[in-house]
């Protein structure tokens, strides 16, 4: 460290400040100005560092409880599952519900054969053949047949095709 330059430097410092003093005595108006920025400037830079130490001192502070609940988070977080895995969740669940609703209908169509079969065993018992009993089911649309005491089964068949629609009522 050099002790001249340290001196220069203090004395070029002063001899500003005289220059200055100088300037103001002369031009007070402007004194007032360049004060009243000054101070200005000094409130700015205060509140600034003010600011700052605020922020840096919370953040500080709350770090470990923000840290804590972060690793708690991924801790106990599951992985979500991809869409095209839910899309495949979803498919196969809508093939089983088709699967069953196919089993349904071949169980239902069994026992309204079997109903229909014993009807016209019935009749044909009392002197009537099995084709004009299935001609006749067929002239009359709507057949309402019993298939246990709850459950009421209307077969209807639309005159221009051989499909027969059933409806199942409870």
């Amino acid at each position: 460290m050099d002790l001249s330059n340290s001196i220069d430097t203090v004395a070029t410092f002063v001899s500003q400040i005289q220059t200055l003093v100088a300037a103001a005595i002369g031009h007070p108006v402007l004194a007032v100005v360049a004060l009243l920025f000054g101070i200005g400037l000094i409130q700015l830079v205060g509140d600034l560092v003010k600011r700052v130490l605020k922020a840096l001192i919370t953040f500080l502070l709350t770090l470990p409880l923000n840290l804590s609940q972060w690793l708690w988070k991924k801790a106990t977080a599951t992985a979500p599952e991809p869409k095209q895995n839910q899309i495949n969740q979803l498919l196969a669940r809508l093939e089983r519900l088709h699967q069953e609703q196919e089993q349904v209908t071949a169980q239902l169509k069994g026992l309204l054969s079997s109903e229909l079969t014993a009807q016209t065993t019935q009749e044909t018992g009392k002197g009537k053949n099995v084709e004009s009993q299935i001609a006749s089911s067929q002239a009359t649309a709507p057949q309402t047949l019993s298939v246990s005491p709850t459950t009421v089964c209307k077969s209807e068949q639309t005159p221009n095709s051989s499909e027969t629609t059933t409806n199942i009522n409870q």
